[in-house]
């Protein structure tokens, strides 16, 4: 529906819809340049990327009355490349956002240990609390339900603190609120990359309860059991070892892969807040655990009337609490994971305090 504006309003009324004075209207765009005039449209809350972190990011803005969406540039479902293992944690957060049991009836499978293949034999670890092995096609799309998504790939954004001008492929809309949720190869901020580059495919297999982890001379990877009779296989290798690998059927590749938290003057969540190495097992708890985080921030501060970039500051601080001691041990474990014999030492000596470290 429009708004009606007169043309003689234009400059008045763009003014206001670049503060923000138009809120939750459609409104007719006027601007000086040559183009049609199109409506647009206000929202609270722009998520940009529909993975893990976003869709969690959006549920939960939605079931705290805020108006927001998550756009992605991919149609649900779809695979992503994915280790596919939930830690106790990540299954804890699936819960508290309600989809814990559609995760379960989806078939997604319980694995109760690891075992990890290192020079000299093998370590078996057993988990105190199970996980669950499901693929990233069928998670992300339950995590999104109904609503929370919309199909759009975003191509940039503009302003801050005055509000957001978000131009898609498809038009554009406006927000008081932009969530960067793109992943580790985001265009919206600037990340210091690493040589590596994930790869994945799928293989027909009895479900096991237990994942496996192997080294070897181009990077490591693990094989975990998910639902309909599937093994999710998938590695972490060097870029010049790819050509060894995209010939098997299918593999997706992703990379290069970044670590280090971004330079970025937006609230960014999941991997694109900064990868957790995958041999930690923590990468979809982080992308959900800081998509509520970031929600439920947001929210409070959407109430308060909060500037965007004290929702910023405060969502890191948080974020700093809560993952500043993980990102640390994760550095570490990949340092012992270019020494194979260091790690075999450090799991048969106290795999449990291991696990622990990890996943506490």
């Amino acid at each position: 529906m429009r708004s009606g504006l007169r043309t003689d309003d234009a400059a008045q009324n763009s003014r206001a819809l670049c503060a923000g004075e138009l809120h939750g209207i459609w409104v007719e765009k006027f601007c000086t340049r040559p183009w049609k005039a199109r409506p647009v449209k206000w929202i609270d809350v722009a998520v940009i990327g529909a993975s893990l972190a976003g869709a969690a990011c959006a549920r939960v803005l939605a079931q705290r009355g805020v108006d927001a969406a998550a756009f992605d540039r991919d149609p649900f479902p779809r695979d992503r490349v994915c280790g596919g293992f939930l830690s106790p944690g990540a299954v804890d957060l699936l819960d508290e956002l309600g989809v814990l049991e559609d995760v379960r009836r989806a078939g997604a499978r319980t694995i109760h240990s690891a075992i990890v293949h290192v020079p000299g034999g093998e370590i078996h670890i057993p988990f105190r609390r199970p996980g669950l092995g499901v693929s990233r096609r069928t998670l992300d799309a339950l995590v999104a339900g109904d609503g929370f998504v919309q199909r759009g790939a975003v191509l940039a954004v503009h302003g801050r603190d005055g509000g957001f001008r978000i131009e898609l492929d498809e038009g554009e809309l406006f927000a008081r609120i932009v969530i960067d949720a793109s992943g580790k190869l985001g265009r919206f901020a600037r990340r210091k990359t690493s040589p590596e580059f994930g790869v994945q495919f799928y293989e027909p297999g009895p479900y096991r309860d237990h994942m496996e982890f192997w080294f070897f001379q181009d990077g490591y990877g693990g094989a975990v059991s998910v639902e309909n009779d599937v093994v999710n296989s998938c590695f972490l290798i060097r870029k010049d070892a790819l050509p060894r690998y995209l010939n098997h059927p299918g593999c997706r590749v992703t990379g290069p892969v970044s670590y280090s938290p971004p330079h970025t003057h937006l609230i960014a969540i999941g991997d694109a807040a900064g990868m957790i190495d995958p041999f930690c097992g923590e990468g979809m708890r982080h992308a959900l655990d800081t998509g509520r985080l970031a929600a439920s921030v947001v929210a409070f501060g959407l109430r308060e009337n909060w500037s965007y970039e004290t929702m910023r500051r405060r969502y890191q601080a948080e974020r700093f609490r809560r993952w500043a001691a993980k990102r640390a041990l994760a550095r570490t474990v990949r340092g012992l994971l270019r020494r194979p014999y260091w790690l075999a030492a450090a799991l048969r000596s106290k795999p449990e305090r291991v696990l622990e470290w990890m996943w506490g």
